[in-house]
């Protein structure tokens, strides 16, 4: 019966312990989920992936459900890809400084269906929430809203994302001249 009495005891100590690591484990992996990856908080010049993984979207264009893919890659591999060459020619025809060169510049390869489906390049910059990069289209796309019209084919672009793995979206046309509305998606990722 002592024996008993022992096992019991133990049985107890071991679900209060197994209920207390429960209460302080749980609140904190839900923290870490609910935190956003990446922000305008995130320190500049800091070496961290702030865009892999799907998205899908919730803008301007209809339907709302586009998606969007971005891709980790090596800098070997994006300096091999076409669009790479077009990005230089584009930053040396426009003036602009060479893309990725940034010390903590992080590559990505990406697809996305709005517009028509496209795919692109691209690298987070100094503030790693944001990410310049070059895409193109599989066919020309006429946009027209309230503010501007374009005609979509390839070009830069830029994305920033915000709280809660959220990524907006600028696109131009390829003489810089006419911009996208913002195009909003949200990301599925998991900490």
């Amino acid at each position: 019966m002592h024996a008993a009495a022992e096992h019991d005891g133990y049985v107890r100590r071991s679900l209060l312990t197994l209920c207390l690591t429960a209460l302080v484990l749980v609140p904190a992996a839900l923290a870490r989920f609910d935190a956003p990856r990446c922000d305008d908080r995130t320190p500049k010049g800091s070496f961290v992936d702030c865009f892999s993984g799907a998205y899908h979207g919730t803008g301007f264009m209809p339907p709302m459900d586009q998606t969007m893919s971005f891709r980790l890659t090596s800098p070997t591999a994006l300096h091999k890809s076409a669009l790479w060459r077009a990005w230089l020619a584009d930053a040396k025809k426009t003036g602009n400084r060479r893309p990725c060169q940034n010390t903590n510049a992080i590559p990505y390869v990406g697809s996305f269906s709005f517009y028509g489906s496209g795919s692109f390049i691209g690298c987070s910059e100094a503030k790693p929430n944001m990410l310049n990069g070059y895409f193109a289209l599989k066919r020309k796309f006429f946009y027209a809203d309230d503010e501007t019209t374009a005609t979509l084919t390839h070009g830069v672009f830029t994305a920033a994302m915000g709280r809660l793995n959220v990524v907006e979206l600028v696109f131009s046309d390829a003489a810089h001249q006419h911009y996208s509305q913002p195009e909003i998606v949200l990301g599925h990722y998991t900490p």
